[in-house]
């Protein structure tokens, strides 16, 4: 029998990914920062890998105010998160996708993406993300463990 995840440890968990992307969308950098360990690693397009809070906040900082224009009203929104153990750790891998509001009144879906990320409880109790990595799809880097033949099939921009 696979080994299971505690109900607890799986709401915290689901509240975990729910606090990251809150924090994230609404500017709220010591909530966000609270959701990693101190000694945590991200990595994300642009501008790739970092580690601890400090390059964090960093990472952070460069989507918020480099690109004011497309980060405020974004709602990141979490879908299919599923839970695994590794050791003590849980896995988690999610899709993604973001919701944008612009100040025209315009919404749109502006991205879409893979999560995975390692959570690990903390003394406190807590859970916290020891390892996040955020894929954005570009072309042809969706995940298929299909048959390869459905990418000869594909139409539009991103097949090419």
């Amino acid at each position: 029998m696979k080994p299971k995840i505690a109900v607890e440890d799986r709401l915290d968990i689901h509240e975990l990914t729910a606090r990251y992307a809150w924090a994230l969308d609404v500017g709220d950098e010591a909530g966000y920062l609270d959701c990693f360990l101190p000694d945590a690693t991200m990595e994300h397009h642009p501008p790739g890998k970092v580690q601890g809070h400090d390059a964090i906040r960093g990472l952070v900082h460069f989507l918020w105010y480099e690109h004011p224009n497309d980060y405020l009203g974004r709602q990141h929104r979490m879908s299919q998160v599923m839970l695994s153990p590794e050791g003590e750790d849980v896995r988690i891998k999610a899709f993604w996708s973001i919701l944008q509001h612009f100040a025209d009144q315009r919404n749109e879906v502006f991205g879409m993406g893979t999560w995975d990320a390692l959570a690990r409880r903390c003394p406190d109790g807590e859970w916290r993300l020891a390892s996040l990595y955020v894929d954005i799809w570009r072309g042809n880097n969706v995940p298929w463990v299909g048959d390869r033949k459905v990418w000869d099939k594909r139409e539009g921009p991103a097949a090419a």
